[in-house]
């Protein structure tokens, strides 16, 4: 049964949340590991999925005002994509920002995980831009102030 935490920077999960982030995100780019780690790191927060004592996810999320932030660094191991995980991963941490008084968020993509976000209610704005060698888009999402169903609506499989 997969079970969703946040986690400290500090914490004794954080080495395997880091790991993780750098073995999905960075590795396959030919970054070093370290790589995977950010300067706001220590002021966002780390939603972590696991299954047993395994990190099989992860998300990051710093918040830039009371109201709003970019989300970032979300991983799911390469054995568990597919299954939903991501899916679920983003939601928890999507009502959990709800909760904090959290409007709207941010993040960069690659683009083949494009789809994803637009299936998740995120909107693409702009030019593909180049960094780190991928392309990546800007894609924004802002919560409706109501019924939980237009927040998450259905997700719909590609």
């Amino acid at each position: 049964m997969i079970k969703f935490r946040f986690i400290a920077p500090n914490g004794p999960d954080y080495a395997a949340e880091r790991m993780l982030r750098w073995e999905v995100l960075r590795k396959p780019l030919g970054m070093p590991p370290g790589s995977e780690g950010l300067p706001e790191d220590d002021q966002s927060l780390h939603l972590i999925a696991s299954i047993g004592k395994q990190i099989v996810g992860c998300v990051c999320f710093f918040p830039e005002t009371e109201t709003n932030g970019r989300i970032f660094q979300m991983a799911v191991s390469e054995e568990y994509q597919g299954r939903g995980f991501g899916r679920q991963l983003l939601q928890t941490l999507e009502r959990s920002l709800i909760k904090r008084g959290v409007r709207d968020v941010y993040l960069y993509v690659r683009s083949e995980s494009e789809g994803f976000y637009q299936r998740m209610g995120y909107n693409g704005e702009g030019d593909l831009i180049k960094r780190f060698g991928e392309m990546y888009r800007l894609m924004k999402k802002a919560f409706p102030q109501s019924s939980q169903e237009e927040i998450f609506p259905t997700y719909k499989e590609a």
